[in-house]
């Protein structure tokens, strides 16, 4: 009797590590806060390189994922050596690949191994830099509540709130661009503004919104497929310039009552959406998929989406961290539903915006960003379960 009980203990203890140890092709990978593993679970902003690693910005500095985990932290009395702040709000990459990293209190580009900070308020009116974009030759930085500021070609401009450049509104909360258009479009409290110009011409215009969205707008996501999409709480919109808007969802196509809180748009246009029920994989008018705690991904209250390169949906909860490797992609079409047209208004552009000052670098010195070796050991929980399960069966 006992051999049989042993002989049952072993098949199951070795279709659990069959289990662990398999791809993870089609499952969910989560990883907890760790010197071995991120550095935090409060991620801010997720950005990923031309290599394909995926960084990670944080409140207790960077963490950036190549199939190990790295740490960088903020490095005291030279901050050419390390992050100018632990506090990371910020991240993106520009056309040539420099890592451009937001703080509270300034910003930075990584340089090589050297952090080059910009802190001088000439150039930025304000220091809170919590939002970076990149537009082909453009950064761009919004930052407090003195609206957008652009880098081109070493020269800075500022468009103030209500000035020349025309955006009239002050805290940016999300910006994206249509890639087939190239338009810029920036989201906040006041309304949505867009400008498709650029150089010393660029001015931004008001986008009307037909009443669809009743409450603010939470963010924008470029589509590949051209236009962008727009969301809220509860409705997620689709604008194709020049005129023409789309539903595609609303909350109560998933589930009544929950609430949106971001969303990340697949190649074949599949809409992966999250929210306080864990994410949805929208298409064709209808949910393909849904994540939750009992997929994997451990609390329903998912806050951020980021897809890569390589089809890793990277999801963020109060709780860990972790990415969803898509499979296949459900059946081909598209998740927008025509409601009407609406024609934007035509605006004649204001005065040209005056460049600012050059930016001048401040001193670089050499030297190579702190990380934590090593690779995770998601196993090593499992194992030591075992070990408990046979030592139990051992005393008896």
């Amino acid at each position: 009797m006992r051999r049989l009980v042993w002989g049952k203990a072993l098949s199951l203890v070795l279709c659990g590590i069959l289990a662990v140890t398999a791809p993870a092709l089609g499952g969910v990978v989560t990883f907890a806060a760790g010197s071995d593993q991120i550095s935090s679970v409060g991620v801010l902003d997720i950005a990923q390189d031309l290599h394909g690693t995926v960084y990670f910005g944080t409140d207790n500095g960077l963490s950036y994922y190549d199939g190990n985990w790295h740490i960088v932290h903020q490095t005291y009395g030279n901050a050419s050596l390390g992050l100018l702040s632990d506090h990371v709000l910020s991240l993106a990459f520009d056309r040539d690949g420099t890592l451009w990293l937001g703080y509270p209190d300034g910003l930075q580009r990584l340089e090589g191994v050297t952090f080059v900070t910009v802190r001088d308020q000439q150039l930025l009116k304000s220091l809170d830099i919590h939002l970076l974009l990149n537009r082909d030759r453009e950064m761009w930085v919004a930052a407090g509540q003195v609206g957008v500021h652009r880098y081109l070609d070493g020269t800075w401009t500022w468009f103030q709130p209500s000035g020349s450049g025309g955006l009239g509104c002050t805290y940016v909360n999300s910006m994206a661009t249509d890639p087939a258009s190239d338009t810029l479009f920036a989201a906040c409290r006041e309304g949505i503004w867009y400008t498709n110009g650029t150089g010393g011409t660029e001015t931004f215009s008001r986008l009307v919104n037909p009443a669809l969205l009743p409450a603010p707008v939470r963010g924008v996501h470029g589509d590949s497929f051209g236009g962008i999409y727009l969301f809220n709480a509860s409705e997620v919109l689709h604008f194709t310039p020049p005129s023409q808007w789309g539903l595609t969802i609303t909350s109560q196509d998933l589930v009544p009552g929950i609430e949106i809180s971001d969303l990340a748009v697949a190649p074949d246009r599949t809409l992966w959406i999250a929210t306080n029920n864990g994410i949805y994989a929208w298409k064709d008018g209808q949910v393909r998929q849904h994540l939750d705690t009992s997929s994997g991904i451990v609390n329903n209250g998912v806050k951020k989406l980021f897809l890569d390169s390589s089809d890793r949906l990277w999801f963020v909860t109060p709780e860990n961290v972790g990415y969803y490797q898509i499979e296949e992609s459900p059946a081909a079409g598209s998740a927008v539903i025509p409601i009407t047209t609406f024609e934007l208004p035509t605006t004649t552009p204001g005065p040209t915006v005056t460049p600012g000052v050059l930016l001048t670098p401040g001193i670089s010195i050499e030297g190579t960003p702190r990380q934590t070796p090593g690779a995770s050991d998601p196993l090593s929980g499992f194992f030591e379960s075992i070990g408990n399960f046979f030592r139990k069966l051992f005393s008896r």
